[in-house]
């Protein structure tokens, strides 16, 4: 589900401790971050921890209304928190349906950043779709094929148009939101994430100078989640501004190329 107005991620400590002598995190000051898939629950909790931290946040979603919502909270409850000297520009929303797009899209979108800002520090992908959840001998071949697309392909092409501004970073970074899967009745969806874990890899040795990495979250309480997985307890899910530390941390010192899965020791490339 997508989270409200009102939402905790804008109240992560901002420091490792209550003095207010120490400094307050800035790690993202002045820095652009695209995020793709921004009004899901990890995309929006995403948005706000870093607008926090003095990003300035660009929200890519297919829904309008639901963009204009999460601007909102961030323009009226994140960034009047924010320091002037390190507050981000307000966000900017950017509808986009990846399901139909044409490969000139994608370079036109990340033309269109290019000309704002001239920089692109971070790309974070949470877009996803649970698709058919069926035995692969039963999948239907046009639900399996949007599936992937929206999963993997995408994302693909969406990263692969905006390394060259990427690369102009001092520090750039590109971080998608991963899932291990199950053995059986994940369909595209699972195949998918497999993917996108070897496409990480695969780019990390074959361009180290672009940081590049999966987060695998657990179980979030989120639309998707509750799609793949509709008998799950919803207690038993952790809220997405609960993995933020977390996420904050392993932008700061993961390894490019690992999967980090916060139940479990990261897999190395």
């Amino acid at each position: 589900m997508a989270m409200m107005a009102g939402s905790p991620c804008r109240d992560i400590p901002m420091t490792d401790s209550p003095s207010t002598d120490t400094p307050i995190d800035t790690s993202f000051a002045g820095q652009v971050v695209l995020i793709n898939g921004a009004t899901g629950a990890l995309g929006t909790a995403t948005a706000q921890t870093l607008a926090a931290r003095g990003a300035t946040v660009i929200l890519l979603g297919r829904k309008l209304d639901q963009l204009d919502r999460l601007a909102d909270d961030i323009n009226q409850r994140v960034l009047p928190e924010v320091p002037a000297e390190v507050r981000g520009e307000p966000p900017v929303i950017q509808p986009v349906d990846f399901s139909g797009a044409a490969p000139e899209d994608y370079a036109t979108l990340v033309e269109g950043i290019e000309r704002a800002f001239g920089r692109l520090d971070l790309l974070v992908h949470a877009m996803g779709t649970a698709g058919e959840l069926a035995p692969l001998a039963q999948a239907d071949l046009m639900k399996f094929q949007e599936s992937l697309h929206v999963n993997l392909t995408a994302p693909f092409a969406l990263t692969r148009s905006a390394w060259p501004l990427l690369e102009r970073a001092s520090r750039p970074r590109v971080l998608f939101f991963t899932d291990r899967g199950t053995d059986a009745y994940g369909s595209a969806h699972d195949i998918a994430h497999a993917g996108i874990e070897r496409m990480i890899r695969q780019w990390a040795a074959e361009t180290p100078r672009v940081w590049i990495t999966g987060f695998d979250p657990g179980a979030v309480n989120s639309r998707l989640r509750h799609a793949r997985f509709p008998g799950e307890l919803t207690q038993d899910r952790q809220p997405p501004c609960a993995v933020m530390p977390a996420l904050l941390d392993w932008l700061e010192h993961g390894e490019s190329g690992a999967i980090q899965r916060l139940d479990e020791a990261p897999a190395s490339a």
